[in-house]
């Protein structure tokens, strides 16, 4: 028998190794959970890692509950080993938690299900102190503030809430949390973000301001949590290694620095808010509209015959919530047919108020002769720098209906009785869907479904052209003058139209304002809601009304909530890219399940 020299044997045993420990690892199975401190300020973050030790297949980690953190994911990272020829692997789970509030917490067991078996972490037991120099900013590095425009509001009026972030170094990564929840205030941007310089007991600061319009639902004793900002601060350090003999040629600090990067958390003060409720004596048709404001009609054309088409305008301009003015139809009974348009809203910031008129449209159609008077529109509201309600009117419109110069009557579809003659009134309305309505915003162009009428008499049955010309009228004018209708078909094809229109070129905070905007209007169009008013909770809620499923409705809200948190933050092209494929899925999914 030929005999292997030793230096092979050692050879053989090496390669072999590593394919028998591949087998017999798995039953030397460990877990377990370290963090990179055991005491931290409330400014800090913490990184929790759980490392499993014998396998990389597994299934993430079941953390406990942390009602006192703020939990996000930071990655996963994998790694093998030789030790004495012995093969190690393992997988590493990070997690960042963010703490919400100081004492003494526990982070209890970290459980993991391997080929049946339960592996769970020892607890661990973490200190959170306040802030040092919490009661004075002078000399931080970086610091928040909030202020409230008045301690004292009426429900419904409008508070100016302004947050600011104070810092010496340069800051990136900004991420803000501002603590309004729906069912408590309603909120407005009021425009873009502010920056400037600021001088504190001779330290220079630069400042970045951020100023929201809310208005109190719920009347009582509000608290107003802290607005949370995560970033990093970026410190410029002096190297103390100048082993680099080129150095020495370079009298340049430039090349002897280095950046430290600080994650920090900081948190403003909570704010106390006393909500009054509105004083007795509303007038009739009082809907909480809080401000001052007036009211507005004009009719674009008030020389009619029957038949015609003419447009009332009614306009709501003032101080206020103005997106949340409503007015009611018109009642009209038997002597106009109406149609409302969607109503149109303007809005700007002065001085950090929100002023703005919003504008409701009437298609009329009068239906029979004679002398008629339109409705008085009144605006009942609550002026609270008077303390007083008013009610605001429109002045009153007087038509002269006169009656049709056509000899023939309009009959919408023939009826093959010829004997029934009808003498009043002049117009026969068979349906609204198929009225024709002709406003000055839409004029009349010859319509293809007459045309495939005439055309098809020579060249099929009049019977099936005559229902195929009144299907596609019905259709045509469902999608003229039902609103509702018109906005849901249309919805992804806008949406999906200015996503791609889009541009991810630019490193604009206006991008991420963009997408949001077109994600809230399709959803504005999907469910008949006035799309740019709905904050992201709202979204959620429709959608959920609406029998979408409750992940595609969360997942809706939180893409807007990361859309507005990046309006106030620096983004990249990669995030633009990023951003603006996560919109092109996520409507597609709603649509797909709509």
């Amino acid at each position: 028998m030929k005999k292997f020299s030793p230096t092979l044997a050692i050879l053989l045993s090496f390669l072999l190794t590593p394919a028998l420990s591949t087998v017999g690892f798995g039953n030397d199975i460990s877990v377990t959970a370290t963090v990179d401190k055991n005491s931290l300020t409330i400014e800090d973050v913490l990184r929790l890692s759980i490392v499993i030790k014998g396998t990389q297949n597994t299934p993430p980690p079941e953390l406990p509950s942390l009602p006192s953190f703020r939990v996000a994911a930071a990655g996963t990272s994998s790694s093998t080993q030789y030790i004495n020829t012995q093969r190690s692997v393992s997988i590493t789970h990070n997690y960042r938690l963010t703490p919400m509030k100081t004492g003494t917490m526990i982070i209890g067991p970290a459980r993991v299900r391997i080929n049946g078996n339960t592996y769970s972490t020892q607890p661990i037991t973490i200190k959170i102190q306040k802030s040092s120099n919490n009661s004075t900013p002078s000399g931080k590095t970086a610091f928040v503030e909030a202020a409230l425009s008045n301690k004292k509001a009426y429900i419904g009026e409008q508070l100016v809430y302004t947050f600011r972030l104070f810092h010496r170094v340069d800051a990136k990564n900004l991420n803000l949390k501002l603590p309004f929840d729906s069912k408590w205030f309603h909120k407005e941007n009021l425009g873009e973000p502010k920056a400037y310089i600021k001088i504190i007991n001779g330290i220079q600061y630069h400042v970045q301001e951020l100023s929201m319009a809310i208005f109190p639902l719920i009347k009582g004793l509000i608290d107003i949590p802290a607005s949370v900002i995560e970033l990093d601060l970026l410190h410029k350090t002096q190297s103390r290694h100048r082993q680099d003999p080129f150095s020495q040629f370079f009298n340049d600090p430039f090349f002897s620095q280095r950046t430290q990067v600080q994650h920090k958390v900081l948190r403003s003060q909570p704010l106390a808010l006393d909500v009054l409720p509105l004083p007795k004596g509303a007038p009739k048709g009082f809907k909480n509209l809080i401000g001052e404001f007036e009211i507005s009609s004009k009719l674009g054309k008030s020389d009619l015959e029957v038949g015609d088409t003419t447009t009332l305008t009614v306009t709501v301009s003032g101080r206020g919530d103005i997106k949340g003015v409503t007015i009611e139809e018109p009642d009209l009974k038997n002597h106009f047919k109406i149609y409302p348009d969607k109503p149109e809203v303007r809005q700007v910031v002065d001085k950090n108020e929100i002023r703005g008129e919003k504008i409701f449209k009437f298609a009329l159609v009068p239906l029979v002769k004679g002398q008629k008077t339109l409705p008085i529109f009144t605006l009942p509201y609550f002026d609270t720098e008077k303390g007083q309600y008013y009610i605001a009117k429109t002045q009153a419109i007087t038509l002269d209906i006169k009656p049709s110069s056509t000899k023939e009557k309009l009959n919408l579809v023939q009826s093959s009785q010829q004997s029934l003659k009808i003498e009043k009134p002049e117009i026969q309305t068979l349906g609204k869907d198929i009225l024709p309505i002709y406003t000055e915003l839409d004029k009349f162009q010859n319509n293809g479904a007459y045309s495939l009428a005439y055309m098809g008499t020579g060249f099929g049955s009049p019977i099936i052209i005559f229902f195929i010309s009144v299907f596609v009228m019905k259709r045509q004018n469902r999608m003229k003058y039902d609103v509702a209708f018109y906005r849901r078909r249309n919805a992804f094809k806008n949406a999906n139209q200015r996503l791609k229109n889009m541009t991810t070129q630019a490193e604009s905070k206006e991008f991420a304002r963009q997408l949001s905007e077109i994600l809230r209007e399709y959803i504005g169009d999907k469910l008949n809601l006035e799309g740019k008013a709905i904050t992201a909770e709202e979204v959620e809620a429709c959608l959920k009304e609406s029998n979408y499923q409750y992940s595609h409705a969360e997942n809706t809200r939180k893409l807007l909530e990361k859309c507005e948190t990046l309006q106030y933050a620096p983004m990249n092209r990669g995030s633009t890219k990023e951003l603006l494929g996560e919109s092109e899925n996520l409507i597609k999914v709603l649509e797909k399940h709509s």
